[in-house]
């Protein structure tokens, strides 16, 4: 009995730092716009979709690991842009993606996950990708680009957003993860000219091109009780 008791105890002081749910899995979509050389050139301006997988492992209730599988497609036209030389260009394009990848994710306050009622917090996200997309190129005089095969590049995805835990196993949470990603030809403005010679290079090679993402995720939450909880 006192063995028991003293188990509890300990139970108890532990879990003042643990979820109840180790374990969250569940989808995520929502809209994707690029960032480069092609099109405008705002920060936030979801067009096309994107969705994925998305599984998580909490350590403690501000800590947890963060594991995700997002496919889609982005793209732009000039005839969009805020500057004229681009309007004036006419370029335009659109590109499909894969990524997958492992980040961190950090609660601002604690989220019981696994206690009855509702609670939120706000939340930050940092991870390392890595993304296939096509490898597309603009041949002299096109306007449009031609896919050649495809190309594997690295992101760092880094979000904010707000979490909400309803009842004991839902999770929903809405975020905007912008990415930056180690390659400036997501949009076809730097392609390797030794593969393709007949192409046009336009990139202004300032900054790599980026992938923002916006979006919900729904987990469901699982994995074994602390001991002395019902």
């Amino acid at each position: 009995m006192r063995q028991s008791l003293f188990l509890c105890f300990l139970c108890g002081v532990f879990m003042h730092s643990s979820f109840a749910q180790r374990h969250e899995i569940g989808v995520l979509a929502g809209g994707v716009n690029y960032i480069g050389e092609i099109g405008n050139t705002q920060y936030f301006a979801p067009k096309e979709m994107g969705y994925g997988l998305i599984y998580k492992r909490n350590f403690t209730q501000r800590i947890g690991l963060r594991a995700q599988l997002l496919t889609g497609r982005f793209g732009a036209n000039d005839l969009d842009a805020n500057t004229q030389e681009r309007i004036n260009r006419g370029y335009s394009f659109t590109n499909s993606f894969t990524s997958i990848g492992v980040g961190v994710e950090v609660n601002y306050v604690d989220l019981p996950i696994g206690d009855f009622g509702t609670s939120f917090t706000p939340y930050l996200h940092l991870a390392l990708q890595r993304i296939v997309i096509d490898d597309i190129y603009f041949p002299y005089g096109d306007k449009t680009p031609v896919a050649h095969g495809k190309q594997i590049t690295m992101g760092v995805p880094f979000g904010a957003g707000v979490k909400v835990n309803i009842g004991r196993f839902w999770v929903v949470a809405l975020e905007v993860q912008p990415q930056f990603t180690f390659t400036d030809n997501l949009d076809g403005s730097y392609p390797n000219l030794e593969k393709q010679p007949t192409a046009e290079r336009f990139s202004t090679t300032l900054s790599s091109d980026w992938l923002v993402f916006s979006g919900i995720s729904i987990t469901y939450a699982f994995g074994r009780l602390p001991c002395c909880r019902e």
